[in-house]
């Protein structure tokens, strides 16, 4: 490996000197080790990622992002970092940002496997979203001194927003000053080295998805007797996390904290606690008779009466539910991407909700709406109408069609509902925006003859597109007419929008 090192302090030298070697495409210009690509809203200046075909060597020296590349004649601009720009250079250990670059953007530094520390200039004013994803040996953060927008105080190894005090990109070893009250969103996403969490009593504020992802996790530590509101989905996607305690204090959940924590089996709350409690099996989290968190091994008891929205979403590990006589609203959500639920049945004293002729559903009785489905759904012949998220996340067969007695598919009803491949909607069928949101192996849509909603390709536009974000549709047939443009989940013309 050494004798094919790549040395960088001599590529750098060849760029300051103007004489790196160059090539253009469609997708920016190529210079040395850098892709670069125009900005959108300034032509003369760039957006800077690393050139894939590049040897970067096994990351003995720091590696500087630069502002500024002079190539035969060119002098470059660079202000910003593209969206994944270094995404997956395995072998930095530190990356130095120059002064002069301004964004970050989303996921810019993802999979840096072996990055140790990152500095930002004081140029830097706004960043994307989890933009250190599964950096596990990340620890050191720092900011420039001069920057107006961001500092990193008492070497906390963080980004802080300086306006509102709160961290806007974290760490493993990332430390909370007193002067710090809120943690932004996705803030730690997909924080590979966190494995323990301490939350200092002078927070109070963690952002939507703050530490979604975090893999590793596996303690949580709310302190006691605090004021502290959580955002949706805080710890979405933590699948180390088993147990949780929820301390004495005021703690407001926007939406259920552990989604998708799929291997999450126990819950306990502090006896001091007045607001929320458990139930006997100490594994959900109750407030007055809601079911607000529950756990791939939860028993609904005869005490709830609601069923909140996301309480069960992402429990993988879930394969049945009953749903007992005394519930009498099940939110929309609920039990979304319980990919392995199986077995739905509703007490038949229910006089909200049944599971007629042993469907595998919950449909309300008095619409005749499903509300929840499962991976082995039958749809009576009844039903007139499939509920938001109701299929959402689930296994449905490859190949499906809509029954004819169901009249319209609510939007996200099927939302990434990766089984399927063809999809046949019969004539009398309305499909909501979004309803097959994000079904990425969806191939083929057919509308049979006469649907009375889309007659024709005009009939379906981004406004009102069932198939947005289904990335690999290739063909939609209307009327007999075979579309085959298709672009994220649009008609779009090959020859032009």
């Amino acid at each position: 490996m050494k004798n094919h090192r790549f040395n960088l302090r001599v590529f750098f030298s060849i760029l300051l000197c103007g004489i790196s070697l160059f090539c253009y495409s469609d997708n920016g210009v190529a210079v040395g080790l850098f892709r670069l690509t125009r900005c959108s809203d300034n032509p003369s200046e760039y957006s800077i990622s690393i050139n894939k075909d590049a040897d970067i060597g096994n990351g003995d020296e720091t590696f500087h992002i630069p502002s500024q590349i002079v190539a035969e004649g060119e002098i470059y601009r660079i202000v910003q970092i593209a969206k994944r720009g270094f995404a997956n250079c395995c072998f930095i250990k530190n990356f130095v940002i120059d002064e002069g670059i301004k964004e970050v953007g989303n996921q810019a530094f993802d999979g840096c496997s072996d990055l140790r520390s990152v500095s930002f200039p004081s140029t830097l004013s706004s960043f994307g979203e989890c933009v250190f994803y599964n950096c596990p040996q990340l620890e050191h953060i720092d900011v420039n001194e001069a920057n107006p927008n961001y500092d990193s105080r008492e070497r906390c190894n963080a980004v802080i927003r300086t306006a509102d005090n709160a961290v806007e990109l974290g760490c493993s070893r990332t430390v909370f000053p007193k002067s710090v009250s809120q943690i932004s969103r996705n803030a730690f996403c997909g924080c590979a080295g966190l494995t323990s969490l301490n939350i200092p009593e002078w927070i109070e504020l963690i952002g939507d998805y703050a530490f979604s992802d975090c893999f590793r996790l596996n303690k949580i530590i709310f302190p006691e007797n605090s004021t502290l509101q959580l955002g949706l989905s805080v710890f979405d996607g933590c699948c180390s996390l088993t147990s949780f305690n929820l301390p004495a204090g005021d703690i407001c959940f926007s939406q259920n904290p552990f989604t998708n924590c799929e291997n999450l089996s126990c819950f306990t709350v502090s006896p001091s606690n007045k607001e929320w409690h458990t139930n006997k099996e100490n594994n959900a989290l109750i407030c007055d008779s809601v079911l607000f968190a529950a756990c791939y091994n939860t028993t609904i008891g005869s005490e709830i009466k609601r069923i909140y929205a996301s309480a069960f979403k992402g429990c993988r590990r879930l394969t049945g539910v009953f749903i007992p006589a005394g519930v009498v609203c099940v939110d929309a959500g609920a039990f979304s991407d319980c990919l392995n639920l199986v077995s739905v049945a509703v007490d038949n004293g229910n006089k909200v909700y049944d599971s007629r002729e042993d469907c595998n559903c919950i449909i309300e009785s008095q619409s005749n709406k499903i509300v929840c489905g499962s991976s082995v759904a039958i749809i009576p012949k009844s039903v007139t109408s499939i509920g938001k998220y109701a299929f959402s996340g689930m296994n449905t067969p490859a190949i499906f069609r809509i029954p004819d007695n169901v009249m319209e598919v609510e939007e996200f009803a099927f939302m990434r509902c990766n089984s399927l491949s063809q999809l046949v909607i019969p004539a009398n069928t309305k499909l909501q925006r979004e309803s097959f949101f994000g079904c990425t192996h969806l191939t083929n849509v057919i509308y049979e003859p006469v649907n009375k909603y889309v007659k024709s390709r005009k009939d379906l536009t981004f406004d009102n597109s069932p198939f947005l974000s289904c990335h690999n549709l290739k063909s939609v047939s209307i009327s007999g007419e075979n579309i085959p443009a298709i672009e994220n989940g649009m008609f779009v013309n090959r020859k032009g929008k």
